[in-house]
């Protein structure tokens, strides 16, 4: 099972920290969800375990070797795909996609265009999704462990991200690590949600831990009573004439901003 391990990190530019020890894991068949508000650090974050940037301090560690250390090898593990697409705009898709297969020595297979539906056709024709698309399986080209996006549904409409969300939940075999603002799909693709504030990590935990934190919600001649606690609420049930009840099941767009208002 490899894994992402995310140790301490911390990066300064002059007196200004960006990072102030951020940690955290993804494992195999893993989706993480890294998100918080803009200057947070995700982006930073980002960049350092994708090699753009060294940090400060800490550390970054894929199948147990430091990353650092062992910076080419270990590249041909990641998949990377920018907030702002980086493509030749006056190539034809297929022609780009050939051109990686070719600098990473592999052959190139047209499947992935046609599973991710991408036209044979100039880039520079292509509307923003559909370059976005074509970033995702330039990603993919050679088979890697490891997928970091940043901001991959950035200004895509709601049917392209779907199908974008959709096709990133069946690669089961990687590890998939991904900056983004909207919280639907990071609730709809992550298995676990990392939240950022100011440089810090702030929560960490499963989106299953997120939705499992129900509030009841108690009618009773006494007035209304909401609790979290299943004892409380049996005892509640046994000891007074309820009148009403309702369960009220937790978003992780509630958690988020109860902890950004903190």
């Amino acid at each position: 099972m490899f894994v992402l391990v995310v140790r301490d990190l911390t990066k300064r530019y002059g007196d200004f920290v960006a990072l102030k020890g951020v940690s955290f894991e993804v494992r195999r068949g893993e989706v993480v969800g890294l998100i918080g508000e803009n200057g947070a650090g995700k982006s930073t974050t980002i960049k350092i375990v994708v090699g753009l940037l060294t940090p400060t301090s800490g550390s970054v560690e894929f199948d147990g070797m430091d990353f650092f250390r062992n910076r080419e090898k270990l590249k041909r593990k990641i998949g990377y795909v920018p907030e702002t697409d980086s493509l030749y705009e006056d190539m034809k898709a297929e022609e780009f996609l050939k051109f990686f297969a070719s600098l990473y020595k592999v052959k190139f297979d047209r499947r992935l265009m046609d599973v991710l539906k991408i036209p044979n056709k100039t880039i520079a024709e292509m509307s923003k999704g559909m370059k976005r698309k074509l970033s995702i399986a330039r990603s993919l080209i050679h088979d890697p462990d490891y997928l970091i996006y940043d901001e991959p549904f950035s200004g895509l409409d709601p049917t392209i991200s779907i199908a974008l969300a959709d096709f990133l939940k069946g690669l089961r075999d990687k590890a998939i690590l991904f900056s983004a603002h909207n919280l639907y799909y990071v609730e709809y693709l992550c298995d676990r949600v990392v939240i950022m504030k100011s440089g810090r990590v702030i929560y960490e935990g499963s989106v299953e831990e997120v939705r499992g934190l129900k509030t009841y919600i108690v009618k009773t001649e006494n007035g209304v009573v909401r609790t979290n606690d299943v004892d409380k609420l049996i005892e509640i049930l046994k000891s007074e004439r309820v009148l009403g009840l309702d369960v009220e099941v937790r978003r992780l767009e509630d958690l988020y901003f109860e902890l950004i208002r903190r």
